[in-house]
């Protein structure tokens, strides 16, 4: 602490699942009250399994109406959610008010500015064609709101060049601060593979996070002659589909599907090689945290993937889309296991020394006390 009156901030995200967003809050919460920051967050559907992580942390989660919408008054709940958001403002005193995801900035911003909040702060968590339904309805929302915004905070900074150059009138105080995670909590093994190469992929299994590329990058090495398996740990509306693309190219004893764990951390502990082949990403939390596990990275050019792994040391960047390209990744790791432990030891100190819950919390901190008075564009 640092003798300075703490700073009342409220967070505003949609739900509390397990997703990249929802996991970064809920640590964030936690760590950023040592760097006088009062922290509480409202859920708009106050439901999801980051609620008990939060409120065994004690950090106070508020609700809204949006969790219990009325049957066929759409609009009526979303008026109320709006000035759900208003009372808690005004009751809370709160400095600024930081949205997280589409339809929280488009609630939470109203309520914010309805409620006279000194400051309000948009985030950016993802590219823009991943952001919201294509339509104009969507896009005229988010511009509108975005002009009731007083600064945006983005999570790398291939989604701040993106949202700038996507969005006409987004605020224009910004920056970039980088997600982080406790990377003491993971515990690398750095050993030489042997035998199979086992490959884990953590992540929804949704459109998004490209699971299928995967899918046929091991069809391809399989066909080469190279033994390796994949474990896709999450859960998702994608989840039938990649069931049945495992059964028809016969890969049924080379790729399993782990189901959603909270903890991946012992997926990664038994793991080789950390696969995210995505079509879209903000800042990857799944690729931190195989980072702090030690682990090499094949990772597609999405997003702020390249920001955090660096290509050749701490594992490969490919194309996206591209089975082909991840397939020439894996077989080329597996060309080279005695680098495996050089990469993985590569990965965990850059995690450390950049990409810490400690030096998110203080960067979001220094970025809160300091009124957003620097710009990045």
């Amino acid at each position: 602490m640092n003798g300075r009156r703490p700073l009342r901030v409220l967070s505003v995200i949609g739900q509390l699942n397990v997703g990249g967003a929802e996991t970064y809050l809920s640590r964030i919460a936690q760590r950023i009250r040592q760097y006088d920051v009062d922290m509480e967050v409202c859920a708009l559907d106050r439901v999801g399994r980051r609620l008990e992580d939060m409120e065994n942390a004690g950090i106070i989660v508020h609700g809204s109406p949006f969790g219990n919408p009325k049957p066929r008054s759409v609009t009526w709940t979303l008026m109320q959610t709006v000035e759900s958001v208003r009372r808690l403002v005004r009751s809370g005193r709160f400095d600024i008010v930081h949205t997280y995801l589409f339809f929280s900035d488009i609630l939470g911003v109203s309520g914010a500015w309805l409620a006279r909040c000194p400051r309000i702060i948009v985030g950016r968590r993802a590219l823009h064609a991943w952001i919201h339904d294509p339509r104009v309805l969507f896009h005229s929302l988010e511009q509108v709101t975005n002009t009731l915004a007083n600064e945006v905070i983005a999570n790398s900074q291939a989604v701040l060049r993106d949202s700038i150059a996507h969005e006409r009138f987004l605020p224009r105080t910004r920056t970039v601060i980088y997600n982080g995670i406790d990377v003491s909590n993971y515990e690398p093994v750095y050993r030489e593979a042997d035998g199979p190469l086992r490959i884990v992929t953590v992540g929804a299994l949704s459109p998004r996070k490209g699971q299928e590329y995967a899918i046929e990058a091991m069809r391809l090495v399989t066909d080469a002659g190279l033994d390796a398996r994949l474990v896709l740990v999450g859960s998702g509306v994608d989840e039938a589909m990649l069931e049945k693309l495992i059964a028809a190219r016969k890969l049924g004893d080379r790729v399993t599907l782990a189901g959603e764990h909270p903890d991946p951390r012992g997926f990664l502990k038994d793991a080789d090689v950390f696969l995210l082949p995505s079509r879209q990403e903000g800042f990857s939390n799944a690729i931190l945290e195989a980072m702090a596990a030690g682990l090499p990275v094949i990772a597609t050019d999405v997003g702020g993937n390249a920001e955090a792994i660096e290509h050749g040391r701490g594992g490969l960047i490919v194309e996206p889309f591209n089975p082909q390209a991840i397939a020439s990744a894996i077989t080329e790791l597996d060309h080279n296991r005695a680098e495996f432990g050089a990469m993985g030891r590569f990965n965990r100190e850059r995690a450390v020394e950049r990409f810490s819950l400690d030096a998110s919390a203080r960067n979001l901190s220094d970025w809160y006390f300091r009124n957003g008075a620097s710009v990045q564009s």
